[in-house]
């Protein structure tokens, strides 16, 4: 009984640490795909074993929708491709209100994103602004609000900054941009 359980567990144990097989090999060692985790972008190789080197990570996968709207087929989230429909810069409760109160490309169910889900579509190669300039129009190289608030000082809310491609936190009475998303998973 304990040889078979043995023997099973030798033969599942490569399937749970390599992800059943499915990863790549460089040099002798196998790394497995971060699946469910969005590639950086970066395809420059600046030094042996950067983010360059192994690109791991689902790539960006976008279908312009025809209607001033673009979707992300690895998150299932919506965006509207002008980066500044807005017009100009706001506070962030401000925002919050015209992300909710959109009605654009026929939906009504606009919202401001999260700090994870703007900057799931930041780009870290190129120049800056750091986003897909194809899919993602008039983009600022600025700071752009996310509906999440910095909890140690509920004052702050985060914001992504795409002229770095990095997330912070600012007072929620600066003025930034927003760039409205809807759906998700």
């Amino acid at each position: 009984m304990k040889r078979s359980i043995l023997m099973i567990l030798l033969v599942l144990m490569p399937s749970v640490i390599f992800g059943g097989g499915h990863g790549k090999t460089y040099g002798t060692t196998k790394f497995t795909d971060r699946t469910g985790v969005v590639k950086t972008g970066q395809t420059t190789v600046y030094n042996a074993g950067d983010d360059g080197t192994y690109q791991t990570g689902l790539a960006f996968d976008y279908t312009d929708n025809g209607d001033g709207t673009v979707t992300d087929n690895n998150t299932s989230l919506m965006w509207i491709q002008h980066g500044n429909l807005r017009g100009g810069t706001t506070n962030w409760a401000e925002a919050i209100n015209y992300c909710e109160g959109l009605n654009y490309a026929g939906h009504t169910d606009w919202r401001l994103p999260n700090a994870k889900e703007l900057h799931s579509i930041v780009v870290y190669e190129g120049a800056a602004p750091f986003i897909n300039g194809t899919y993602f129009t008039n983009t600022a190289s600025s700071y752009y609000w996310t509906s999440t608030t910095y909890v140690p000082n509920t004052t702050y809310a985060l914001f992504v900054l795409f002229n770095r491609g990095t997330v912070g936190g600012g007072s929620k009475t600066n003025a930034y941009y927003a760039r409205p998303v809807r759906g998700g998973p």
